[in-house]
């Protein structure tokens, strides 16, 4: 008899459980589902969308999680954001999950936001695909962090990007502990404009991590990723891929962008602009990236005074293309100081491009760096690269400059090894040590050049090897203090 009622209980329990659906996904407390217009299995969401505008949908999943917030699950399908002030402000607590199907719509003339991160903390965007039309009429961004400066903890990660004028994200205020990491980013700004795929300006103690980003930019001035406007602290830009895009990573600040990294990042095809470039910043490191220049593109530079800088252990293949007279590395701006430029690889380049070109920095090193020029013909004759080319006319400053360690290596007896320029009446450029380089190639292994009355002091070269050309070319009398000695030329 007792058997008989634990067998009719459980008939009875396993009854009711297939009658209430047991087998159906379970509920998760905390989790609002979201189905679009066009989704499939539209009965299993707490709200569908209508297909014409659907951030109030959206919104209204939001506010249902509460104070605690919770997880806004997307259903596979298209959700439509087409009306004049159609964004979301994400709430704090909260995760927008689109399981990777899930493609947002940003239909907007100019649209500034369709995700909005206003004071927020605690937020997670993830496995969305954001999308515009790729003209002039696109959406400017698809998420913009406003308010008053206190987000923090946002993460968005393995979302994908196209067709915006502008950014995926604009930092509009400053944000703390931002992480966009591991999205997919294509066709982004293809107006021109200055439009940009990521803006990490304002960013402190964030990341910028393992992003591809492809065919993003028309002009010099559309960057794949660019931290502009100062306020950048401790950020970190590491493991990006770029290709083909207008121009790579740009960190131009108002000299308050500090302690950034810029590393193990892989750029490929860079068509207008820079691959890597540095302006109104301290305190960085760019290392471990590898770059393969475009054509008419550039490689590692800055474009405004930069102090307390290394470049090290990078790998630049200026691929016999590049821009013409361009450089692989280069320090182009006035009163920069403290700048290292240490253990890179630089080679090809168009015949008359520069391997690492320090135009004007007090208090630099520039030290085993292994350098191959190109060469070819220009104007119907041989022409092959430099080396490495330090000063140029007009210059204002002294260089408190080592140089030392470095290879150079040129396929024929053209150019300079190391060009030293020192330009302008009155000019004096000095504190210059030479130290311990091997030239193979080139018309002059070294070479002290003097334009508009200019002239050097305090210099030492010493411990220098040159294979297959005279040592030193261009030695005035006007200099004083230059030391020669215990260097070593070609065999006569």
């Amino acid at each position: 008899m007792r058997c008989r009622v634990q067998l009719l209980v459980a008939v009875g329990l396993l009854a009711v459980g297939w009658s209430e659906g047991v087998c159906d996904e379970p509920k998760i407390p905390g989790t609002i589902t979201v189905a679009a217009a066009d989704s499939r299995d539209r009965q299993r969401a707490d709200l569908v969308a209508d297909g014409h505008n659907d951030a109030a949908q959206l919104q209204e999943a939001m506010e249902r999680l509460g104070k605690n917030g919770g997880v806004v699950r997307l259903l596979p399908g298209h959700y439509r954001l087409d009306s004049a002030g159609s964004h979301v402000d994400v709430p704090s607590g909260t995760t927008l999950d689109g399981g990777g199907s899930a493609v947002l719509e940003c239909l907007v003339n100019g649209q500034q936001g369709a995700l909005r991160f206003s004071d927020v903390h605690d937020v997670v965007v993830r496995g969305v695909r954001f999308t515009s039309t790729g003209d002039d009429k696109a959406a400017m961004f698809a998420m913009m962090n406003v308010g008053t400066g206190k987000s923090r903890d946002v993460t968005v990660r393995d979302c994908r990007f196209s067709g915006f004028r502008s950014y995926s994200l604009r930092m509009n205020m400053p944000g703390t502990r931002f992480r966009f990491i591991h999205n997919h980013l294509e066709e982004m700004g293809r107006v021109g404009k200055g439009g940009s795929a990521i803006n990490g300006a304002r960013m402190i103690d964030s990341l910028i991590g393992w992003n591809t980003v492809r065919r993003c930019g028309v002009d010099a001035g559309d960057w794949a990723i660019y931290v502009s406007s100062g306020g950048a602290r401790n950020l970190q830009i590491v493991g990006n891929t770029i290709r083909d895009c207008a121009a790579g990573i740009k960190d131009l600040g108002d000299g308050s962008d500090r302690k950034i990294l810029i590393a193990r990042n892989v750029i490929e095809g860079i068509t207008r602009g820079r691959s890597i470039a540095l302006g109104g910043c301290r305190d960085v490191m760019v290392t471990g990236n590898m770059v393969t220049m475009g054509n008419d593109g550039a490689g590692i530079g800055t474009e405004t005074t930069v102090h307390h800088v290394v470049i090290s252990n990078n790998i630049i293949d200026m691929n016999g293309r590049g821009r013409q007279g361009g450089s692989g590395i280069g320090i182009a701006s006035d009163d920069s100081s403290f700048v290292t430029i240490t253990g890179n690889q630089v080679f090809g380049g168009h015949p008359d491009s520069v391997c690492l070109h320090v135009a004007t920095v007090q208090h630099g090193v520039v030290s085993n760096n292994l350098l191959r020029v190109s060469k070819g013909r220009v104007n119907g004759g041989d022409v092959g690269g430099c080396g490495i080319r330090i000063g140029r006319p007009s210059t204002p400053h002294d260089w408190h400059l080592l140089v030392s360690g470095n290879r150079i290596h040129s396929p024929i007896t053209r150019n300079v090894g190391i060009h030293l320029v020192a330009g302008g009446a009155g000019s004096v450029k000095s504190h210059v040590q030479l130290l311990n380089n091997t030239v193979d190639g080139f018309q002059f292994a070294i070479s002290l050049d003097r334009q508009g009355g200019g002239r050097y002091s305090d210099v030492t070269i010493r411990g220098n090897t040159s294979t297959r050309s005279p040592l030193v070319g261009k030695q005035s009398r006007a200099d004083r203090r230059i030391v020669i000695e215990g260097n070593s030329g070609p065999a006569r």
